[in-house]
């Protein structure tokens, strides 16, 4: 039982790793492609959705690429 909350706590915190890596190029790039309205938005705003980013990153992650392959 222990080694089984290890391995669900440690994919926990890959998911967490994977999504901030995510949501820096996300912010830095990604952003702009789903809605081109946050171009020209203060990087405080950019802070305030990194946390959303990184909880939400898969979905976020298939709206860029859907976004992407239409452009």
């Amino acid at each position: 039982m222990e080694a089984l909350l290890t391995l669900v706590v440690n994919l926990f915190f890959f998911y967490l790793l994977l999504g901030l890596f995510f949501a820096l190029a996300f912010i830095w790039k990604g952003a702009e492609k789903i809605d081109p309205k946050t171009n020209d938005t203060s990087w405080f705003f950019k802070l305030l959705i990194m946390p959303g980013a990184i909880a939400l990153w898969p979905y976020l992650l298939s709206k860029w690429v859907a976004k992407s392959k239409r452009l």
